[in-house]
């Protein structure tokens, strides 16, 4: 098959055919490779003792015990939920940890190479979602994007049997970058008959409506030898609104928290650092009615209020408060207990809209009793939309408008015209602030498809049985980015008399107007009147659609093989061997608008830049495991095995990655066993942390800018933090003057940098500066870029464990199972992106960079601009981490009969020991266990000490009654990792109820129903501080992520067999 093609010819409507018709011709090939025969309308039951393959190996085998920690859930966990996504189901279990971007919240708005608005992921044990692989039947499942992680949205619900989740590193078995683990969707096989499932589910306030439908069907054929099963689900999911929940509005209204809008703007403008903008303090106290300004307004932005009147000071402690006659709502607006103005984004969702469809198909057919064939395809399309406040007119998005002091604009307030023109230079432009008068969006679709065919068989003579297979899948997404605008086009319009009224411009006018449309705008874009008078023309004229396109393509060819090789006094040798070919393409196309490098004079206002992406990897790898039984029938040893495995990865990127296992299993009774073993992994760089373009971002220097003598950074240049502060400010000035302009280091300290570093004392050095030094955070956009040097992760898990099946014959304790499991998991060479923070340092710190070299690696992405301040900074990835995770799995299950009918009980319980991390391999690892925190090395956060999820059931005849009962303790804040004694609180304990039942109408028909967080708890807030006095504020947020922030939900559902 050839594989080098080019991924962005197929689009959804031919994926789609290509599915359609590949499966119809896989089962029609299965249908008439049997001969004419009578249907039996019943297959044949699995036996008790029938050799299965478990997760964790490829080795068949005849008992129900794997050597790794497993959790097995059937398909009830997924219905028994108001929600169709499979992802928030399986993050009840304490194994997984929701990721960073949780996947129903709708501010998500940017496809990039590495980023798909509305995926759905999952990860294990907090390590990252890339950390982990997807299996589908044990086969991997087609990644949607550059990170290689799958979209669990694409998995076909209606056909999963039950999800088996191997915790304890599985790389040996299933790829060089299962570290994590493994989560393998077991789909239904050899189907008969038909089954039709329905649910509906909605909120307590009204929102939220979402249905599912699926069903599946299948028969066998020409006597049992075949089979042909085919299944269908969709599920539309309505939105849920912040605004529509109680705890979402009082943190709106709280006076000690700070506005949720980003850019928390009202029409104004930026009186800056311009001497020519200055304006005597005197004209701004007498406008805005205060006493405050002493510094002629320099740095300052002025906005204004409905009423026109101005106030500075917005969503921060400025100089002058909010004037008296503010308009304030208590949502959109408040009055903040410092005396400012906050501002909350109250269209964002609580839940976003999702549509999807799947298709799945399978068939098989044993063409003798040695050898058959089979196939298999999946077809899905997920909608997604999400949302996003406005665009925001400031910085680099910003436009200076003409201004004549003699004829201002017509709408602007009485009260800007005044201070515009007691400026120093009254007819300077206006650098103006506000907001686009439209939200900004995205619709996001994604088309998924994947489909095997293959042999498998046995071999005469033998037990060995062998799978041969190959698949191919792609998952194609694209997005259309709405709300943005051209930034060329609004200055235009805003640059013209008036703010645009009355606008009409001809385009390519010097060539008669050939191509070209003409743009109108009548009533401008004053961005002191009301949005809702914008005339739609002005609106059109403006306006920029962005539309991106990302294509995945995975190729795979395997062999496996198995079988028993010889006799030993404790019983048979098995092996397992096998071979497999991998390869992954991946292209992401962006809008030109917003590429990356790419436009010199159009941009879009409201969106970061990023290029276009493509990479490939390919795999060779071969793998081999044994199972020798060492002992068997001795007193306290009924059974131990020995399990050793490899396998040898050869990748076109980083070379040959090798991988083992060595796991025991001790039987000591029938009701007493012990497991455990180490696995060496090693995950290979995935395309975005090798190959990605340069993707522009928002970040924030935690630490400050390096070069201020006011750092509070160890390395930094400020003569009280670091005694070789003389030398960073030698490689500070270098890096300056290399920005064009030989005085970049004096407009930054307001001295040559030679004569500074020279200074000898730090009272000497500051009597030399004369300008500003920054302390405390920096905002920063700086770049991301993929490294293709990267090397391979490596990682070592041991485990250790027992299972106790109950030892007693009373009826009370028969059924009774306890698993208990001890992980470690160690990390070196993490790959991870640099933080601003931690570009600064390894280019400014001796450890780094001995020689302050500014032709040193580290440096070459650190920019200053020509005022010497911090300009762009390149963050790419590096090897440069490390953390160690370990903790303690248990699990209870237990069933006893009582009065009429049954108990279950079912408990999952998660102990975290440590999760301990550091983003450079030089630094102290820092311990987050029992913190909201650990997001470094590509962690997901959310470290709880422990977490439960029990469920107790009661079945009494067609009826079964159940309470879940999860439970997060009290957490720590993220804070708390870095600084033990801060006064940002985490979260209190919290526990979450939800009811569920079901009624067997028939046998064959069952009607079920539940209530999820069934005492309508609200989720804590957290990162409060509660040392704040005013005016500091308090603030405080809540985590939509591990917490459940929708409420009371009612769900209804039935199946039918037939």
């Amino acid at each position: 098959m050839k594989t080098d093609i080019d991924i962005i010819a197929c689009g959804p409507r031919r994926a789609l055919r290509v599915a359609l018709l590949a499966s119809c011709a896989g089962m029609t090939m299965l249908t008439l490779a049997a001969p004419a025969r009578a249907q039996d309308e019943t297959g044949p039951q699995a036996s008790q003792d029938q050799a299965i393959v478990i997760t964790g190996s490829r080795i068949v085998r005849r008992d129900y015990e794997a050597n790794s920690p497993i959790v097995t859930v059937g398909s009830e966990l997924l219905e028994n939920s108001a929600s169709g996504a499979i992802e928030q189901s399986l993050n009840k279990l304490p194994q997984f940890t929701p990721t960073l971007k949780n996947p129903t919240q709708g501010g998500d708005i940017q496809p990039t190479a590495q980023n798909t608005p509305g995926a759905a992921t999952i990860s294990l044990r907090g390590i990252g979602s890339n950390r982990n692989i997807v299996l589908v039947d044990g086969r991997r499942a087609t990644p949607s994007n550059a990170t290689m992680v799958v979209d669990i949205n694409t998995i076909p619900s209606a056909a999963i049997d039950r999800v088996e989740i191997i915790s304890g590193g599985a790389s040996s078995t299933y790829g060089a970058d299962a570290v994590g683990g493994v989560v393998n969707f077991i789909m239904k096989k050899n189907f008969q008959g038909l089954e039709l499932d329905a649910q509906t589910a909605i909120t307590q306030r009204g929102d939220n409506f979402e249905y599912q439908v699926s069903g599946i069907m299948g028969a066998n054929f020409d006597d049992g030898r075949g089979n042909i099963s085919l299944s269908f689900s969709m599920n539309e999911r309505q939105d849920a609104r912040q605004s529509n929940r109680r705890w979402y509005r009082d943190l709106w209204e709280n006076p000690t928290i700070t506005g949720t809008q980003f850019f928390p703007d009202r029409p104004g403008f930026n009186i800056g650092f311009d001497p020519g903008q200055a304006i005597p303090n005197a004209v701004l106290n007498s406008v805005m009615g205060v006493t405050g300004w002493t510094n002629n307004g320099v740095g300052s932005i002025i906005y204004t209020n409905p009423d026109g009147s101005a106030f500075a000071g917005f969503d921060t402690a400025g100089i002058a408060g909010v004037p008296a006659n503010k308009v304030v709502d208590g949502l959109t607006y408040k009055e903040l207990s410092n005396g400012t103005l906050g501002k909350n984004f109250t269209d964002n969702y609580l839940i976003f809209p999702l549509e999807r469809f799947n298709i799945y198909t399978r068939g098989n057919y044993e063409i003798n009793d040695w050898i058959g064939v089979f196939a298999q395809g999946i077809f899905s399309k997920v909608k997604t939309t999400t949302v996003q406040e406005p665009s925001p007119l400031t910085g680099g998005w910003g436009v200076l408008v003409p201004y004549n002091s003699a004829a201002p604009q017509a709408g602007i307030p009485d009260s800007i015209v005044t201070l515009l023109n007691a400026r120093a230079n009254p007819n300077a432009p206006i650098d103006l602030r506000g907001l686009l008068p439209f939200n900004r969006g995205s619709e996001t679709e994604v088309y998924t498809y994947n489909m095997i065919a293959g042999i498998e068989g046995r071999i005469p003579g033998s037990d060995w049985t062998f799978e041969i297979y190959g698949s191919h899948g792609e998952s194609e997404t694209s997005v259309l980015q709405t709300g943005f605008a051209s930034l060329q086009r609004f200055r235009a319009v805003m640059s013209a008399p008036d703010f645009g009224r009355g606008f009409r411009s001809q385009g390519n006018a010097a060539f008669g107007g050939f191509g070209a449309a003409t743009a109108t705008c009548t009533s401008g874009l004053n961005p002191f009147m009301d949005p809702a008078l914008i005339s739609q023309d002005c609106i059109d004229a403006i306006k920029a659609d962005i539309k991106t396109k990302a294509v995945m393509q995975q190729t795979v060819w395997e062999a496996n093989f198995q079988g028993g090789l010889f006799n030993l006094p404790a019983g048979q040798v098995r092996a397992a061997v096998g071979a497999t070919y991998r390869h992954n393409d991946y292209k992401f196309q962006n809008d030109t608008l917003t590429t990356q490098g790419t436009s010199f004079q159009e941009q879009a206002l409201g969106l970061y830049p990023s290029g276009n992406s493509q990479g490939r990897i390919v795999a060779k790898e071969i793998y081999g495991e044994l199972l020798i039984p060492l002992l068997s029938d001795l007193p306290l040893i009924r059974k131990l095995d020995l399990e050793v495995g490899a396998r040898s990865s050869d990748y076109n990127t980083t070379g040959n990655s090798f991988t083992w296992k060595i796991q025991g299993d001790w039987q000591v009774t029938e009701w007493l066993r012990f497991r455990g073993g180490y696995n060496k992994a090693e995950r290979a760089p995935n395309i975005a942390e090798l190959y990605l373009a340069p993707e522009q971002t928002f970040a924030i220097a935690e630490g400050g800018d390096v070069c201020s003598l006011n750092s509070g950074l160890g390395w930094s240049a400020n003569p009280a933090r670091n005694s070789n502060w003389a030398n960073v400010v030698g490689l500070c000035g270098q890096i300056m003057e290399a920005s064009g302009d030989a005085t970049a280091d004096q407009q930054y300290w307001g001295v040559d940098y030679r004569t500074l570093a020279a200074a000898g004392s730090e009272a000497a050095a500051r009597a030399l500066v004369t300008m500003p030094q920054a302390a405390g955070q920096a905002f920063v956009f700086p770049t991301l870029a993929g490294n293709n040097s990267l090397r391979p992760e490596k990682a070592d898990t041991w485990t250790a464990g027992m299972v106790i099946q109950s030892p007693f014959e009373s009826a009370m304790l028969r059924r009774l199972r306890l698993t208990v499991d001890y992980y470690n998991i160690k990390v070196t060479d993490a790959i991870g992106a640099q933080t601003v923070d931690i570009a600064q340092r390894q280019c400014f710190d001796s450890a780094f960079n001995g020689s302050y070299d500014p032709s040193s690696p580290f440096c070459l992405g650190i920019d200053r601009n020509q005022t010497g301040a911090l300009g762009n900074v390149v963050r790419t990835f590096f090897n440069n981490g490390r953390f160690q995770t370990s903790g303690i799995d248990a699990q209870l299950d237990w069933a006893f009969d009582l009065g009429p009918g049954t108990v279950n009980f079912n408990s999952i319980f998660n102990y975290l020991i440590e999760m301990k991390s550091a983003e450079l391999d030089v630094l102290p690892l820092t311990e987050f266990a029992g913190t909201l925190g650990g997001t470094q090395n590509g962690l997901n956060g959310g470290m709880f000490r422990w977490k439960l999820l029990t469920t107790l059931g009661y079945t009494y005849g067609p009826v079964y009654l159940g309470l879940q009962w999860r439970h997060l303790p009290s957490v720590k804040s993220a804070t708390a990792a870095q600084v033990p004694n801060t006064s940002v609180a985490g979260a209190p304990a919290y526990d979450l109820f939800n009811l569920q039942g079901s009624f067997a109408i028939t046998r064959d028909a069952t009607l079920r129903f539940g209530v999820d967080n069934l005492f309508d708890k609200a989720p804590p807030m957290i990162n409060v501080d509660t040392a704040a006095v005013p005016p500091t504020l308090a603030n405080g947020s809540y985590d939509s992520n591990n917490y459940d922030v929708v409420g009371r939900r009612f769900y209804i559902g039935a199946k039918f067999r037939f």
